[in-house]
């Protein structure tokens, strides 16, 4: 299930965790992953794991495997950093894959090409020696299948939207059909409802894959024009923003999509 907007945004507040031995039993594991969906693109940018508990800083990608269909593992997926990609509170990880084999053109995809292949099947792997905050290993193993797809080279565009309008006078949710899948942490914060200006305060939440937003507000709607502001910095899952390609230079002339739609509230 997707975790709620407030959740992601108190990651933002550090908590340092020193290093300790175990004392306990494990009881960490993994309990999500990001994309949810079983189809990615051949050019996926990030994945994201989510910790029950809060994780060790350092050294985990030795402990973590992408296997190819034939069993073999994959090797330079990840970009490797002193310290890996943490929440500051050490339960989410961010696996960027590394943009210079992601991205044409540039020398390591001209030498060893995408990790990723367009039709192959992949098991990703974090196996229990993954150490946590509390120094011991996590309580089991975790697996998660997938396939390459194409690559999406079709930047996010609000305007191909579909929006699923509630009532006026109900605390039904706003649903909005992306048409593909997006970036979940970027959706999070860079898709907002609001009124006469003001951010409406409520639920963000997420179906189909990352396809599919959703809101549902603290108040109920009042029969009053809204406003989807769309950030520019809004990412799919292969890295792309309104008007923006990631696989392309950044002064590409493509067109600039409105980033924000009107709707009213439906009359019941």
């Amino acid at each position: 299930m997707f975790r709620s907007l407030l959740a992601i945004v108190a990651t933002f507040f550090l908590c340092n965790y020193p290093a300790a031995a175990c004392t306990g039993p494990a009881t960490t594991v993994v309990d999500e992953i990001y994309p949810s969906g079983d189809v990615v693109p051949e050019n996926l940018l990030r994945m994201y794991l989510y910790f029950s508990g809060p994780m060790a800083e350092a050294d985990i990608l030795p402990h973590i495997t992408l296997r190819n269909e034939d069993g073999a593992a994959v090797d330079g997926v990840f970009l490797s950093n002193r310290f890996d990609l943490w929440s500051p509170d050490r339960t989410r990880l961010t696996l960027l894959l590394d943009p210079g084999r992601v991205k044409t053109g540039l020398n390591a995809h001209k030498a060893f090409g995408r990790a990723l292949v367009a039709g192959q099947s992949y098991v990703l792997t974090v196996d229990t020696q993954a150490r946590t905050a509390a120094g011991c290993n996590l309580a089991a193993p975790f697996s998660h299948s997938f396939v390459a797809g194409d690559g999406d080279f079709d930047p996010p565009n609000p305007g191909r939207w579909a929006l699923d309008l509630p009532a006026a006078g109900t605390t039904d949710p706003l649903r909005i059909s992306l048409g593909s899948a997006h970036d979940h942490l970027s959706m999070a914060f860079r898709i907002q409802v609001r009124k006469d200006g003001q951010t409406l305060p409520g639920r963000v939440s997420l179906d189909r894959a990352e396809t599919i937003w959703t809101f549902a507000p603290r108040l109920p709607w009042t029969a009053n024009r809204h406003e989807v502001l769309i950030g520019e910095e809004l990412e799919d899952l292969a890295g792309n923003r309104p008007g923006q390609l990631f696989d392309q230079p950044m002064d590409l002339n493509l067109p600039q999509p409105d980033l924000k739609l009107w709707f009213l509230p439906l009359d019941q």
